[in-house]
């Protein structure tokens, strides 16, 4: 039989093995030709040329996608893929919805489509750092971790072209997965995040993962204030509980979790911990 304190240890080494460890060529110009002998009257309106065509603006998220992103986070992944609905005729085009599609795949442990889809929304949008950080969490999902960080370095010197304080999120979760923690708190304290509760959420785990329990535990008690409905903030405050003692919180948390993700990868985990400590 495993002890208490092995089946904790264990399940905490399981969780960061899965988490810790995603200019066109100029155009030729055309031959010259001889003049005709007789050029015809110019047309009072000039056609367009490449030059005076207007450049194509960028795709943008649809009306109502971020509602789904909400429910990706709270783990309500049959809802998020009902709201989705909606928009998968763009699901080819645009990559915020190839996005979206991407995450609710992998919320459904359907990896492989996943990570089809998330390619395609990297090469739709490959300036935007966003789909290659959730692309490398579904190749750690597949336990492809070398692939997985080849794509956080992908997703870092995206969000380090791109800059602003949207693109420092995706730059700070792509270095919290290279362990560069840090570096990770110190970029997630001046992003912008696509929920507000994702900040202290995504610090909250950096320093978990640097063993800082008591930090950890004041960012993620922060995040569950700031939105009651982000499920994986309970499943890591409950291991830090644990690193403090506090048996009882860690049993309400992993409780909590349980409640709102009961199909994540982390439930069976959490299941364990569970069981381990009620002995």
């Amino acid at each position: 039989m495993i002890s208490r304190p092995q089946a904790i240890r264990r399940s905490f080494a399981v969780l960061l093995c899965a988490l810790l460890l995603a200019p066109w060529a100029a155009e030729a110009k055309p031959p010259k030709t001889k003049p005709a002998p007789k050029p015809p009257k110019p047309s009072s309106t000039p056609s367009a040329t490449p030059e005076s065509q207007p450049a194509k603006p960028d795709p943008l998220p649809p009306p109502g996608l971020d509602a789904v992103g909400e429910k990706l986070w709270h783990y309500q992944t049959d809802a998020a893929r009902d709201s989705l609905a909606k928009l998968m005729d763009q699901a080819d085009s645009n990559p915020f919805v190839a996005t979206a599609y991407g995450r609710v795949l992998e919320q459904q442990k359907s990896y492989d489509e996943a990570e089809a889809r998330l390619r395609k929304a990297a090469a739709l949008a490959p300036a935007d750092p966003a789909p290659l950080v959730y692309l490398g969490e579904v190749l750690l999902r597949q336990r492809r971790d070398a692939d997985a960080s080849a794509v956080f370095r992908q997703a870092a010197d995206a969000a380090r072209a791109k800059g602003g304080a949207g693109a420092a999120y995706y730059l700070g979760v792509a270095q919290q997965r290279l362990k560069q923690y840090d570096d990770a708190v110190a970029t997630l304290a001046g992003a912008q995040a696509p929920q507000p509760a994702l900040i202290p959420y995504q610090i909250g785990v950096t320093r978990a993962f640097q063993e800082s329990w008591a930090a950890a535990a004041e960012q993620l008690n922060e995040a569950i204030n700031m939105d009651s409905g982000l499920a994986m903030a309970y499943y890591y405050r409950g291991l830090v509980q644990d690193k403090l003692g506090h048996k009882d919180l860690l049993v309400n948390d992993m409780s909590r979790f349980l409640a709102l993700a009961p199909n994540a990868p982390e439930a069976a985990t959490a299941q364990a911990v569970l069981r381990a400590v009620k002995r």
